[in-house]
């Protein structure tokens, strides 16, 4: 049996109820197709959630898997460290951008970075991700792979305020509802004498084993409508049924549709396919409960970096 899975990846995107269309993302199952300095049987996935605007989005898109492949961190093997300089020069960039052409918008962001059977998760602002497995008893349950950052946070609001910012209404300065995110160049330097929107991501870093069958990612459209539990559910019995991982993203999408979710909508599934597959009739497990869904990165490793920013 070979040590690492093969992919296949789907998405599906809509509009839904907002006036624009503000998310963008990427998909490169085999990323050295796009950057060369990258080993072999590496994928990358983003999905990026807009708001005020595209601008930030679309910069995210063309430039933050280039970003974090260039660092030099990347090519020493220090992959974490690797990402949060990808992370903060893509920042860097939007907000110089944000500046010349007058931007007011941001954007969150989600990334999964998979080498082998090594995966990095990185994430910013309230795009979340979500990874299905058998657990010991044969049954299917999931790990929320992120951590939401918002204003309402107290952690993220005592940041903010430790740096002389504000949080009221539960949003940054009574406006923005994310604590952290690329862009948003309002609340950064040089137009703020600090960073109280930050860029600095939360990353996890996972082991995946044949116990290990998909990866869900999406923006707040999707989980402000369905937990994780529902969400693993749901792409088990679609698969189950035999569907591939387009019609699954799309088959999500259309129920986040249908359960009225009022953003756009943006789902990336992966589906993990090991040469010889445990077998699972169980049904998915809740591990967490629906009220609390983020308090803390669940980690089949125990590796979570907790961002200092």
């Amino acid at each position: 049996m070979k040590e690492y899975p093969s992919i296949e990846a789907g998405l599906y995107e809509v509009q839904g109820r907002r006036e624009t269309m503000e998310d963008t993302h990427v998909m490169f199952e085999d990323l050295k197709a796009v950057l060369d300095a990258v080993p072999d049987h590496t994928a990358f996935f983003g999905v990026y959630d807009g708001h005020g605007g595209v601008d930030a989005a679309k910069l995210c898109r063309d430039y933050l898997h280039r970003k974090i492949v260039e660092a030099p961190e990347f090519r020493l093997g220090r992959i974490e460290d690797a990402i949060r300089v990808g992370f903060r020069e893509t920042d860097e960039l939007i907000v110089m951008k944000s500046n010349e052409n007058q931007w007011m918008n941001g954007s969150t962001g989600v990334i999964l970075l998979l080498m082998e059977r090594r995966l990095y998760v990185a994430n910013v602002g309230d795009s979340e991700a979500s990874l299905v497995e058998l657990n010991d008893n044969g049954e299917m349950d999931y790990t929320i792979l992120t951590k939401i950052h918002r204003a309402s946070d107290p952690k993220e609001k005592m940041r903010i305020e430790s740096l002389g910012g504000h949080v009221f209404f539960n949003r940054v300065f009574g406006s923005l509802a994310v604590s952290r995110s690329f862009g948003d160049s309002r609340f950064k330097v040089p137009k703020t004498s600090q960073n109280f929107v930050s860029c600095e991501p939360s990353i996890g870093q996972f082991e995946l084993t044949t116990r290990s069958r998909y990866l869900v990612i999406a923006c707040d459209g999707l989980w402000d409508v369905m937990s994780h539990y529902e969400v693993a559910k749901f792409v088990q019995n679609r698969h189950l049924e035999g569907r591939g991982a387009t019609q699954i993203a799309t088959d999500l999408v259309e129920e986040a549709l249908k359960k009225k979710t009022e953003d756009n909508v943006t789902v990336l599934v992966v589906i993990l396919n090991w040469d010889h597959e445990e077998t699972s009739t169980g049904s998915i497990e809740e591990k967490i409960p629906d009220a609390q869904p983020h308090d803390d990165v669940l980690d089949s490793s125990s590796v979570m970096e907790e961002s200092k920013a």
